[in-house]
């Protein structure tokens, strides 16, 4: 069930953003924004891979927490690809066929861009070295549609993404990835956040499985077209939240 936010939890406002890699990404205004990461299922290749995606993992620094409070890192490849937009494989997975454009359709150059927040593409459980990996998440596709509902802006989000097994991995499991959509002015000032625990469950022997997410109420007040051009929709895992969650839900039982 998700789990959520207020705009203003503090995990949302770092005193800067500094984290951010503007040179790291192809930002997109088009309606969709693809991220592939070339994940194999093979289980031979299994350890290459960890290998491979735990030497490219290069987290933006201790310096505080950024939107996502603490990310496991971002492979240096990842960067955002366009995709064909409409009817293309990424839209019809995460979303289903395509529906006609109405009359309240936002123009796609209107729609806020989405990413992947540097340093939160990817969650780790297990060890720290490869060898002792459990499991490794990383969000792999991302797309968007916006609509205006009166003076209200309602953005469809859909997260695809892959958890692979590492070394370490026994028998099956259920995995509950901390996956965080929202959506800021500009780098810094939150406008829309939300908390999802998406639960996984990886069968004995499977090398990976793929999760979806999918948000169709990401509503905020209507801008200025001029000021919704610096919006941003940030998608990534959010690793601190969860403790910080439990640690209010222990104080709550305390006032009873």
């Amino acid at each position: 069930m998700a789990q959520l936010d207020d705009a203003r939890h503090q995990a949302l406002v770092p005193p800067d953003w500094l984290c951010y890699k503007p040179r790291s990404q192809k930002l997109i205004r088009g309606p969709y924004v693809l991220r592939r990461f070339g994940l194999t299922g093979r289980a031979t290749a299994r350890i290459a891979l960890v290998m491979g995606l735990a030497a490219g993992l290069a987290g933006c620094g201790t310096s505080g927490g950024n939107l996502f409070g603490g990310g496991q890192g971002q492979s240096p490849e990842a960067a955002a690809q366009p995709a064909p937009g409409v009817g293309s494989p990424v839209h019809n997975t995460l979303f289903g066929q395509p529906v006609q454009a109405g009359p309240q359709t936002l123009q796609e150059n209107l729609c806020p861009r989405i990413e992947v927040r540097d340093g939160s593409n990817v969650w780790r459980q297990g060890g720290d070295g490869p060898t002792e990996l459990r499991y490794q998440a990383t969000i792999t596709d991302l797309a968007r549609e916006c609509r205006i509902d009166g003076q209200t802006m309602v953005v469809k989000v859909g997260v695809e993404g892959r958890v692979l097994s590492g070394p370490k991995a026994e028998g099956s499991a259920r995995l509950s990835l901390p996956i965080r959509i929202a959506v800021t002015r500009g780098l810094s000032q939150p406008i829309w956040s939300r908390l999802y625990t998406v639960p996984i469950d990886v069968p004995a022997g499977s090398p990976n499985v793929s999760f979806t997410q999918i948000e169709d109420q990401v509503a905020f007040a209507l801008p200025p077209p001029e000021e919704l051009q610096n919006y941003i929709i940030f998608v990534g895992f959010d690793t601190m939240a969860q403790p910080q969650q439990r640690q209010r839900g222990r104080q709550a039982r305390r006032g009873h």
